[in-house]
């Protein structure tokens, strides 16, 4: 049963949408990305269901565009170098070292405590924010920061000749 905010959600979505693409669109400079941009908003919106605290929902809908806009020009700025970085013609001898300091990585991070590990992988893998690891986890902030340090710690320590070996 729709819920009457849900509603005008919908009837704002299907009125505006190709005007916050457009608008997207003018900060990710992709009409795919842009689409997924607004598309996650209202998902987001309609996941937390009574949306009656925002005061004005058109400036509102206007801030969540730019600023989601610029996380997914972030992101995609994270994964092209990333993939810049796979694709570079490496010398034998710099793909035998990147992939021991990958196995080292992977092995240590296999190593940590399962929460760490899960925290670790949320946050600094897949860039979630800490409040919503913490949701997705079902503990406090604090909590997902506490993991993430004594996953930090521990990684830096168990890694730490693996860096001296790469320096």
């Amino acid at each position: 049963m729709e819920t009457p905010c849900q509603k005008i959600l919908e009837k704002m979505f299907l009125e505006h949408y190709h005007e916050w693409c457009l608008k997207s669109f003018s900060y990710v400079e992709n009409m795919d990305d842009a689409q997924d941009v607004v598309q996650n908003i209202f998902v987001k919106l309609l996941q937390k269901g009574n949306v009656t605290y925002i005061g004005d929902v058109n400036k509102y809908l206007n801030v969540a565009i730019k600023n989601e806009s610029l996380k997914k020009i972030k992101r995609n700025k994270r994964t092209f170098e990333l993939y810049n970085q796979l694709t570079e013609v490496p010398s034998c001898e710099n793909e035998f070292i990147k992939s021991e300091i990958s196995e080292n990585m992977l092995r240590e991070l296999e190593a940590l405590p399962d929460q760490n590990k899960r925290v670790f992988t949320l946050c600094v893998l897949e860039g979630v924010k800490y409040e919503s690891a913490a949701e997705i986890m079902g503990i406090t902030v604090n909590t997902v920061k506490y993991h993430l340090k004594k996953s930090f710690k521990t990684l830096r320590l168990n890694l730490k000749d693996v860096y001296l070996w790469f320096l």
